[in-house]
């Protein structure tokens, strides 16, 4: 866990403010979850992994006699889907939160800042897109331009499917796949020719033509064949509106909760986030969703040095009796959107208003200025804002 001092929290906020506008324009609606929620929510089947698991904070919520297992939450997906169904909340919905969720590792980073959609019962392939929209304009915000890497899950059990026929190793594969991307399948895929010559071409990073000689290689793998179909929707859709689409199959797929297409959003070196297509956990929860998840820390800290602390005016009376006057300038300066704070004397400030009995002297950058009115002193300020 760490401290988000001032600096931290400037950057942070104009990181939030961009997703919030993106998400509004969008029609998404917020909602926050509880911090502690029952340690069960997250055993349940298509929920966390064991390896999830083992990385969660625990602990009994003990009342003299007897506890219940809590848990500090580890992920804001599935207690975002199950808020929804308790809440009789009406499907498909469109919902957006910024909350942390806690997760033990060996690094010094046990709490990250979430910003995140989930789409619930987003028909497919316009959930999709629409959910790489929303992150693309909120990059856009931030002055960045991303690179949306896609791939699709099926495509990757297509090819497990075919190197495992019900031998047994479907899992092992699969969790390479989940670790490394479509390499883990390679030492296997050297014994069948039609699925090394497919993991060939699917290993290169192109555009989306690239989908289209990739079908004409799935003969074999009949289950790739509507996955290529949709990703080339998604893809196109995506690079027809402007985006840098990049076709990634190699992108590593969580088996475990992924169902279908999944992306990436990167620049500059930088993953910025990821989502896709998943399947919601815990009863009363819509058959298929998509979402989305931004590192806000991470795009916090890239745009933290071009973030400047806002410029406060400090207003100084003169004498005591003059402390009111001074309280109504400050009020008339905030009316205007002109952060404003009173001070003992002005010392270096940029800008200040001292309050006389002879009436009120701006310093600006420009220089000093003594006015009567308090409306002048406003219209002069402005000019600084």
């Amino acid at each position: 866990m760490r401290d988000l001092l001032p600096a931290d929290m400037r950057a942070f906020r104009r990181v939030e403010d961009a997703f919030r506008a993106a998400t509004a324009r969008w029609g998404y609606e917020e909602i926050r979850t509880p911090t502690i929620e029952n340690y069960g929510l997250f055993t349940v089947a298509g929920a966390l992994t064991p390896q999830m698991l083992s990385r969660v904070y625990t602990f009994l919520d003990w009342d003299g006699w007897s506890g219940e297992r809590v848990v500090l939450r580890p992920d804001s997906t599935i207690p975002v889907a199950r808020a929804a169904a308790q809440g009789g909340i009406e499907f498909p919905a469109r919902l957006f939160y910024v909350q942390n969720v806690f997760r033990f590792s060996d690094s010094d980073d046990r709490e990250d800042w979430q910003l995140g959609i989930e789409y619930l019962g987003a028909p497919s392939p316009v959930g999709e897109i629409e959910i790489a929209a929303v992150a693309c304009e909120t990059l856009d915000s931030l002055g960045l331009e991303p690179e949306v890497r896609i791939a699709h899950i099926g495509i990757a059990r297509a090819v497990i499917e075919a190197l495992d026929p019900g031998e047994g190793d479907g899992a092992g594969l699969s969790a390479g796949v989940a670790s490394q991307g479509l390499t883990a399948l390679r030492p296997a895929a050297a014994r069948h020719d039609g699925v090394s010559t497919f993991l060939d071409v699917a290993l290169q990073r192109g555009g989306v033509p690239l989908l289209d000689n990739l079908e004409a290689l799935a003969t074999g793998l009949p289950g790739a064949a509507a996955a290529l179909r949709e990703l080339r929707s998604i893809g196109a859709a995506l690079s027809g509106a402007g985006r840098t689409v990049v076709v990634d199959l190699n992108l590593p797929h969580d088996f475990e909760y992924y169902t279908g297409a999944v992306f990436e959003f990167a620049g500059g070196g930088h993953s910025w986030g990821r989502g896709g297509r998943y399947r919601p956990a815990g009863p009363g929860t819509p058959e298929s969703a998509c979402g989305i998840g931004l590192d806000a820390a991470q795009l916090a800290g890239h745009i933290s040095a071009s973030t400047r602390p806002p410029l406060v005016v400090s207003i100084v009376p003169a004498v005591e009796s003059d402390m009111a006057r001074a309280v109504s300038v400050a009020r008339a300066l905030h009316r205007s959107g002109i952060a404003a704070a009173l001070a003992a004397d002005a010392g270096n400030a940029p800008m200040a208003v001292r309050v006389s009995a002879d009436g009120l002297v701006a310093r600006t950058p420009a220089g000093e200025h003594k006015l009567a009115a308090l409306d002048d002193v406003v219209g002069l300020l402005l000019q600084f804002k």
